[in-house]
């Protein structure tokens, strides 16, 4: 949604623009639940550099806002009525799904699934990155991970350890050292002992590097994959939608030219096609931009 508005910025005035931007604010917060005030004091920090361990943010998204499998829409929102419904089950001994992970290629909508998690349920957005949290000093790395499951133990927040590989590699990988192995052994007994109401969910895009026994951590596992042609033209549709006027935009044949592109790469084009017709004072687009912006995209695809 915001991606949207944006766009559409760049089309109408500045009175328009007001109105645009009031609706849309009261729109999201008619749709989406508003969390806890955030608390920025206790937010913990790393002994050895002071740099915080974790930031943490409102998010305002909905489903609407991210193209998911059907399978995939079902079982986050099955988590958020698990979590909404947590008294009930707690009364019967049973706690909801609240340890998840994601799986699958970068660009595949693993952290804005998280945000949206947030977003629907009102809970703050906590996001956590491994390479951040990681000492060069022997033990460090356990005290920054003990300090950050105690935070997130405080109140209820949806938290995201990205690039879950990075600490929940095997154990048994020669190319690691000690520290390492000694980080995943932690982790996972932080994991099992893990007692509080936030949202876990780790992400990864090789599950191929994780330790066997991480698996049987999560109590849900999501599989993101390249959006197959059915969810690139809807891609390609939201995106470029916020325009009233194309001319001559060929979907079906953008949809045959971008076999194996995630969401995010399909994100970029529509962008970059945008940028050009706002900066050539263009008040439509076509097919020009757009084959522009994805010869761009395959130029830097192929350096990656």
């Amino acid at each position: 949604m915001r991606r949207s508005i944006t766009h559409q910025l760049y089309f109408i005035n500045t009175n328009d623009m007001l109105n645009i931007l009031a609706e849309n604010i009261i729109s999201k917060r008619d749709r989406i639940k508003i969390g806890p005030k955030i608390n920025f004091d206790n937010i913990p920090t790393d002994s050895e550099k002071g740099f915080p361990l974790l930031s943490i943010s409102e998010e305002f998204y909905s489903f609407d806002d991210v193209i998911l499998t059907e399978e995939n829409k079902h079982r986050l929102e099955y988590i958020i009525t698990e979590n909404q419904n947590s008294k009930k089950l707690r009364s019967f001994g049973l706690k909801p799904k609240q340890k998840i992970l994601f799986c699958g290629p970068p660009g595949t909508g693993k952290t804005l699934s998280a945000k949206i998690v947030g977003s629907v349920i009102g809970y703050p957005f906590v996001y956590i990155r491994f390479d951040s949290i990681i000492s060069s000093f022997l033990g460090q790395t356990a005290t920054n991970l003990r300090k950050i499951f105690d935070f997130i133990e405080s109140d209820k927040f949806v938290v995201l350890f990205d690039e879950f590989d990075i600490v929940g590699k095997k154990r048994d990988d020669p190319q690691e050292h000690g520290e390492i192995k000694r980080v995943v052994n932690n982790f996972m007994q932080m994991l099992d002992s893990y007692d509080g109401n936030s949202i876990l969910i780790a992400a990864t895009n090789h599950p191929q590097l994780l330790d066997s026994a991480v698996w049987r951590r999560f109590n849900e596992i999501l599989e993101f994959k390249i959006p197959t042609a059915t969810q690139r033209e809807a891609l390609f549709k939201k995106y470029l939608g916020v325009l009233k006027k194309m001319d001559n935009v060929n979907i079906k044949e953008l949809v045959k030219k971008t076999v194996n592109y995630s969401a995010s790469d399909i994100a970029v084009i529509c962008e970059d096609a945008l940028r050009m017709s706002v900066i050539q004072s263009k008040t439509r687009i076509t097919d020009i931009e757009l084959s522009w912006a994805l010869k761009e995209q395959k130029r830097r695809k192929s350096i990656m």
